[in-house]
C-alpha cells in the first residue's frame, strides 16, 4: 500500500520504519523539506499542514493516510477521514482540553476537577493551561496560592482551562492499538519519569498494583472504542493510592511506548501500520525489562556511553540540536533489572 503520513517528525519516521519491510511505500507532508521522515519517503510533500491542494495530492496519491502528531489541520482529516482510519473525532476532542475533559467525565472515567477559566480560580492549589496547544509543560502555569494568582500572565487572546492540582505518586502510560475488527491489544504500562515537564524516562520494571492496572486498561479500552479509532493510542494517568485519575490522551504512537521497538513482540510502531492498512493487529509480550530514555539537546553526552550490546539508540534525524528538543531516544533491555538500573545511571551521569 501507498501511506500518506501527515507530519514528518520522529513519531512518523518510526512508523515508516517498520511500514517499509512490509512492503508499503510512504508519501510524507511536512513544511520541513529535511524532517526526519523525508529520510524515508519515496516523496515528500513540503507543504504546511493546512495547504488543502497539497492535502488533496495526498489523498490522491495514497491508499490510505495517517497523521503522527496532534496539531494537523482537523478540517482537513475530518474531510478526508475516509482514507483515515484515526477519523477525526479523537482529533477534534482532543485539540481541546475542555472537550477532552468533559468527554472522558460523561464515559465516567475519573478525571481532575476542571473548569474553564474566566480570570479567578475557585480553589488552590491548581493548574491553568490553555486549552490548545502546548506540549512538555509549554503553556501550563501551577497556581499555589494567591500571590501565584497576582504574578500570573497569560495571553488573553487564548482559552484556559483550571484543572485541580493532582498530588500524584506517579504516571503511567497505558499505549493501545485498535484494529478495523475491534481488536484492542494494550502494551507492557510503563511508569513515567518528567524532567522540566518533558517526558524524561519510562520504565516497565516498577511494580503497579494489579488494582491500578485493571482500572488504566478497562478506561484505555473504553476510550479507544468510544472514539471509533484505528491505530496506535496512548492515554497518560495520575496515580494516587489506587485511583487512577486521566490525564490526557494522544491520537498517535507515543513517545512512552518506544522501548516497544526493542522490549516486545512487536512495537506500538508496527501495530500501527497493521492496524491502518486493515491487517489484524499482534497481541504484545514483553521480551525483557526496559528502560527508555529521552535524548534532549543538552543531553547528546549520553550517546557515548550508550554502547552496550543491549542498550539501543535511536536518532531521530533533526537538522538541529536545541535544548529541551527531542533528539533522539536510549532504550535498555535486560532480565535482571538491578543491571538496568547501573546502566541507566551510567548513561545519564553528568
Amino acid at each position: 500500500m501507498k501511506i500518506g503520513i501527515i507530519g514528518g517528525g520522529q513519531l512518523g519516521m518510526m512508523m515508516a520504519e517498520e511500514a517499509i519491510p512490509l512492503g508499503h511505500e510512504i508519501i510524507s507532508l511536512d513544511p520541513n523539506p529535511h524532517c526526519p521522515l523525508s529520510h524515508y519517503a519515496s516523496t515528500h510533500i513540503t507543504a504546511a499542514y493546512d495547504d488543502v491542494d497539497a492535502l488533496q495530492k495526498l489523498y490522491t496519491s495514497c491508499d490510505v493516510i495517517t497523521y503522527e502528531f496532534e496539531n494537523v489541520d482537523f478540517n482537513l482529516v475530518h474531510q478526508f477521514e475516509n482514507k483515515i482510519p484515526q477519523k477525526s473525532k479523537a482529533l477534534y476532542i482532543t485539540k481541546n482540553r475542555l472537550r477532552e475533559k468533559t468527554f472522558v467525565r460523561d464515559l465516567g472515567i475519573s478525571a481532575p476537577e476542571f473548569y474553564k477559566f474566566e480570570g479567578s480560580i475557585k480553589q488552590a492549589p491548581c493548574v491553568i493551561k490553555t486549552t490548545q496547544g502546548g506540549y512538555d509543560g509549554k503553556g501550563q502555569y501551577y497556581i499555589n496560592d494567591d500571590t501565584d494568582m497576582k504574578k500570573l500572565t497569560i495571553d488573553q487572546s487564548k482559552e484556559y482551562i483550571v484543572e485541580e492540582y493532582i498530588d500524584y505518586d506517579y504516571e503511567i502510560s497505558v499505549v493501545i492499538t485498535r484494529d478495523q475488527f475491534d481488536n484492542m491489544f494494550h502494551f507492557p504500562i510503563t511508569q513515567n519519569i518528567h524532567r522540566n515537564g518533558i517526558l524524561y524516562r519510562s520504565i516497565t520494571y516498577v511494580p503497579i498494583h494489579n488494582e491500578v492496572l485493571e482500572k488504566a486498561i478497562a478506561y484505555s479500552k473504553q476510550i479507544i472504542h468510544e472514539l471509533d479509532y484505528v491505530g496506535t493510542l496512548a492515554v497518560e494517568y495520575f496515580v494516587k493510592d489506587k485511583n487512577v485519575i486521566f490525564n490526557e490522551y494522544a491520537p498517535r504512537p507515543h513517545n512512552s511506548g518506544h522501548y516497544t521497538i526493542e522490549g516486545t513482540t512487536v512495537s506500538q510502531f508496527k501495530n500501527h501500520i497493521l492496524a491502518i492498512t486493515g491487517e489484524k493487529i499482534i497481541q504484545p509480550s514483553l521480551i525483557a525489562h526496559s528502560e527508555m530514555i529521552n535524548v534532549l539537546g543538552q543531553d547528546m553526552n549520553y550517546l557515548k556511553r550508550a554502547t552496550a550490546d543491549n542498550v539501543y539508540v535511536h536518532m531521530y534525524h533533526k537538522d538541529k540540536v536545541v535544548t529541551n528538543r527531542k533528539m533522539g531516544h536510549i532504550t535498555i533491555v535486560n532480565k535482571n533489572i538491578e543491571e538496568i538500573k547501573t546502566q541507566s545511571n551510567f548513561i545519564t551521569e553528568e
